[in-house]
């Protein structure tokens, strides 16, 4: 499938509203809108002196009864001995329109720039098909499936462009009334690179409004440049305010 088709079929199925959080949009509102400011900040000095700094923010809003559209922005920083070691920039645009209580059509526009990883950034167009096998007050569990196309771009040389298949995974369970525990995985098969991330994160309330949350995220490659390596890991602690 060619990159302009693809691009064709997600924007028909984002020309109306439609859903997104962190995965697909399994705990989109009934109405209105829903979002969350992170924000994580860890310092030492003495023997070491590293300073790190993580931020997000998740919206997710129901524009219709069948639609929901939502974004998603993460950065992450870390020096070591004032010396900049990690800076990383995502973006994701998610749309999801349900054609049945448990089935629903989703589109994804994601865009990833690592200043020390494997590749200068990665930015793909997705459309796919979702099953959701539950959802309640304790927890959510969905599945989806499509095809998409993405670009793989180095630091020196020619950049990969590629047709792919992606999968979804999203989950979520009420560990107890003020602990949830969340679970998104998304694997991508290229022709070239096949890339797999998965976020797990804990968060417990602490009032209506604020939590504390501890995540950790898994990013793999499976075809690096020289040098870089193929797995990415990243643990973060901070707070967390929903709105």
């Amino acid at each position: 499938m060619t990159m302009k088709k693809n691009l064709i079929a997600l924007a028909l199925c984002a020309a109306a509203p439609a859903a997104f959080a962190d995965g697909l949009l399994s705990d989109a509102p009934e109405e209105g809108h829903q979002g969350n400011i992170d924000l994580g900040y860890i310092s030492t000095s003495g023997n070491t002196d590293t300073e790190s700094l993580n931020g997000a923010f998740d919206w997710v809003a129901r524009a219709s009864e069948n639609w929901a559209t939502g974004i998603q922005i993460t950065g992450v920083s870390n020096s070591s001995e004032e010396e900049r070691d990690a800076e990383q920039y995502t973006f994701a645009w998610n749309n999801r329109y349900d054609i049945s209580e448990k089935s629903f059509f989703y589109g994804i526009l994601d865009y990833k720039n690592d200043y020390f990883g494997a590749y200068d950034y990665q930015a793909g167009a997705y459309l796919g098909y979702g099953h959701q096998f539950y959802k309640s007050d304790d927890g959510h569990f969905s599945l989806g499936i499509g095809l998409g196309y993405r670009i793989n771009a180095v630091f020196i040389g020619e950049d990969e462009k590629e047709s792919v298949i992606r999968g979804d995974l999203d989950f979520a369970h009420q560990l107890t009334d003020n602990a949830r525990f969340t679970q998104t995985v998304s694997a991508v098969w290229g022709q070239e690179v096949d890339t797999y991330v998965s976020r797990s994160a804990i968060s417990t309330k602490i009032s209506e409004n604020l939590a504390m949350k501890l995540s950790y995220l898994v990013n793999y490659n499976s075809v690096v440049p020289a040098g870089a390596e193929k797995t990415d890991r990243t643990t973060t602690v901070g707070i967390s305010y929903s709105f």
